[in-house]
């Protein structure tokens, strides 16, 4: 079960998947020196991959507010991908529900 702590964790993990996902240099900087400074210096961007394809980053989600839900459920399915094709986790392949999950979101926060 996730709670507010996990939401902080995620938030944070969350940003290093989505600057690296971006390919920003500045931002996976300041993403990886936001993690480090919280979590303490034994998280690493392959850390924050890891917890992001998770359960518990996903449970966490639901304590998130509704306008960074699609970019929280973003960062997961990109760090359960990535962790997947490159065996950094027993995590499975994205399914056709995850796709559906993530358009639901993107729909419910359009309207």
């Amino acid at each position: 079960m996730a709670n507010q702590y996990d939401l902080a964790k995620t938030r944070l993990c969350a940003a290093v998947v989505l600057a690296r996902f971006n390919d920003n240099p500045a931002k996976i900087k300041e993403s990886d020196d936001a993690l480090k400074s919280v979590l303490g210096t034994g998280w690493s961007e392959t850390a924050a991959f890891q917890f992001m394809s998770g359960k518990k980053a996903k449970a966490a989600l639901d304590y998130g507010t509704k306008d960074e839900q699609v970019l929280l459920l973003a960062a997961h399915q990109i760090a359960k991908h990535l962790c997947n094709i490159t065996g950094l986790g027993a995590v499975s392949q994205l399914s056709d529900v995850d796709r559906l999950e993530l358009e639901a979101l993107i729909s419910a926060k359009q309207h």
